[in-house]
């Protein structure tokens, strides 16, 4: 599946995407035939060609990791959430989501969500949200650094504000992690800052179009008007969490997901425009061209 940019892992997921294409090239050319699986970011082989190709791979230049083409996808899920919040009402969305390289390093996206006249933010029908990244490797590490503005059009008052977002990842074998970290400077759309860090794993398993996925964040940031800080942060500070599994079967994959956070009712001030914050499990389908 790929990630998007509001997810925090877009840019990492299109690293390791040309990372196992050049990874698959490998494995045919040293083991002299093609991966079992047709998705080169899942591939099979013997004990010894999988440590003949990750080892040449590790050779292989930052620039080779790259994201190599357009990538486009459109998708739809039973709840919009984003960081254990629901942005569409907690009703079912649709998404379409784009990205291009502009050169082996740097890439720019875009994408257009449903969000039902999400009162977190002031009865929009659609959130656009634009990126521009910087993404490369460092030895088994894959990093990158995105700019993101959210656009809320037809939302009521100020609603779009701006974020930076940082993360740096890797993976052995079957398991990768990633630490991810956003940061949006006080702005009035926000009623102050926000700063959101990630730590998140997922395991696939060998032979399967199956994988496992969970991470733990937690929201904080300074306050300058508390009813605007509850949008993205109701009742406070907040811890959020998520377990799921993805089912790929290219260009096609869906997703199961449960979330909750320990946001508490009592804490907070504006319930209208902070409702959707419990426990909820979401199903997803997506294609990718």
């Amino acid at each position: 599946m790929v990630a998007r940019a509001r997810d925090g892992n877009f840019v990492s997921y299109t690293l390791q995407q040309a990372h196992c294409v050049k990874r698959a090239a490998l494995f045919e050319r040293l083991c002299g035939r093609r991966p079992i699986s047709s998705d080169p970011t899942r591939f099979l082989s013997s004990t010894s060609c999988i440590l003949l190709a990750v080892g040449a791979a590790v050779s292989v230049s930052p620039a080779a990791h790259a994201q190599t083409g357009p990538t486009i996808e459109a998708g739809v899920t039973t709840d919009e959430r984003v960081r254990g919040l629901s942005w569409s009402e907690g009703r079912t969305a649709a998404h379409v989501f784009g990205s291009l390289p502009v050169t082996t390093n740097i890439a720019v996206g875009a994408e257009a969500t449903t969000l039902r006249g999400s009162k977190r933010h002031g009865g929009a029908e659609i959130g656009v949200d634009l990126n521009a990244s910087y993404g490369g490797r460092i030895g088994l590490a894959n990093y990158y650094a995105m700019a993101i503005g959210h656009v809320f059009p037809g939302g009521d008052g100020e609603q779009d504000y701006a974020e930076a977002q940082a993360g740096i990842g890797g993976a052995l074998g079957p398991a990768s992690l990633t630490l991810l970290a956003s940061y949006a400077p006080p702005q009035d759309a926000i009623g102050g800052s926000n700063f959101y860090r990630r730590l998140e794993g997922r395991f696939g398993f060998w032979g399967s179009p199956l994988a496992l996925n969970a991470h733990v964040g937690r929201s904080s940031g300074s306050v300058d008007d508390p009813a605007r800080a509850e949008r993205l942060r109701p009742g406070g500070a907040y811890n959020d969490w998520a377990i799921g599994g993805e089912y790929n079967l290219a260009p096609l994959s869906f997703t199961l997901r449960y979330s909750d956070t320990d946001i508490r009712s009592e804490d907070i001030r504006v319930p209208a425009a902070s409702a959707d914050y419990g426990a909820r499990i979401t199903a997803g389908a997506n294609i990718r061209f």
